[in-house]
């Protein structure tokens, strides 16, 4: 069986425009580095801004190694999937609890327990096409109905397996926004993997990647401050005898989302919920996908394998395509 592994990195980029704003603004900082299995790059422009640069860095490595991984011997995560269960600290129960609800309302089509799941296709690793036995059988150990909340304990069978991989770069941009808060920051820019956080008082422009593997943007998207997150079958797959698989796996079947979408963006004031909702929205379509970000007031952006661009209310006439390839599937 031959199988060939790729990985896409930069799932979003900025226009030249809001690039070339920072580089030449005065008192600027940037700091780039590598986190949460992704490579991080931060912008800040005000007072102390070598100083923020350098608390956000620490911040998100902290907030990888102390909470979210569950790969590092000792976090928060790691510990409740050894012990199935636990005690939560405040920070990690509210994000279980806001990703429990995007799980309520999607039908179950958002899950972040699909740990076991996803060891199976090993993407990123030893990429292969599971077993049906095997994939049965951790999928019977998947299922956000299967964790108990109790006041500030949470309880699940042996086995299961909680995964931040679809949620954790959103609430880096969670984390980041309430430092530039606190020191009056005037302006910046997080790019964490797929998602992004644009900071201050004016309107910023944010290109959606080509989801086809080109080096460029086939969209920019003119809005105000926000987080920006997107979600794609090009960014982690492998083939096998032909086949494309890709890494966005729906819940119910525990195989990768099969649906027209090449590229889901979400644009949110919460880090937390553009991340998971981009995944969601994925694996929901296109109808279920606008009707889940109108539930949660945010707006959506979705590229289908036809070069169709579907695009919620609120957000459309903000959106500039730019490839002339791609057009709104109405107007086609």
């Amino acid at each position: 069986m031959k199988k060939k592994a790729l990985v896409a990195v930069a799932l979003i980029i900025f226009a030249f425009a809001a690039v070339t704003y920072f580089v030449y603004a005065p008192k600027s900082e940037s700091v780039d580095f590598f986190a949460m299995d992704t490579y991080m790059s931060f912008t800040v422009k005000g007072r102390a801004a070598d100083k923020v640069a350098e608390i956000v860095k620490e911040r998100i490595i902290c907030l990888d190694e102390k909470i979210l991984s569950r790969k590092r011997d000792g976090s928060e995560v790691n510990l409740l999937n050894k012990n199935h269960g636990g005690k939560l600290s405040a920070k990690l129960g509210k994000y279980i609890s806001d990703l429990l609800d995007v799980s309520e309302k999607s039908g179950g089509k958002y899950d972040f327990t699909l740990g076991a799941v996803s060891d199976l296709w090993g993407f990123g690793k030893a990429p292969a096409v599971p077993g049906e036995d095997e994939l049965n059988a951790a999928l019977n150990l998947a299922g956000a109905d299967k964790l108990t909340l109790s006041g500030s304990n949470i309880e699940f069978p042996q086995g299961v397996i909680i995964d931040f991989g679809s949620a954790g770069k959103g609430i880096v941009l969670d984390e980041i926004k309430t430092i530039l808060d606190d020191y009056e920051v005037k302006e910046a820019v997080m790019s964490a993997g797929g998602s992004i956080l644009v900071y201050g008082s004016r309107e910023f422009t944010v290109g959606i990647k080509d989801p086809e593997g080109g080096s460029g943007y086939i969209a920019v998207l003119h809005v105000p401050q926000c987080c920006v997150s997107t979600s794609g079958s090009y960014e982690r797959y492998f083939e096998s005898d032909g086949k494309k698989y890709h890494h966005i796996l729906d819940p119910e079947t525990g195989c990768p989302a099969e649906n027209s979408l090449i590229s889901v963006t979400v644009i949110s004031q919460s880090g937390i919920l553009s991340d998971a909702l981009s995944t969601a929205c994925f694996v929901c379509g296109v109808e279920d996908g606008i009707a889940l970000c109108e539930e949660y007031g945010c707006e959506a952006v979705f590229i289908d394998n036809n070069h169709g661009i579907y695009a919620t209310d609120g957000i459309k006439n903000s959106l500039e395509i730019t490839d002339g390839a791609y057009s709104f599937a109405d107007e086609k």
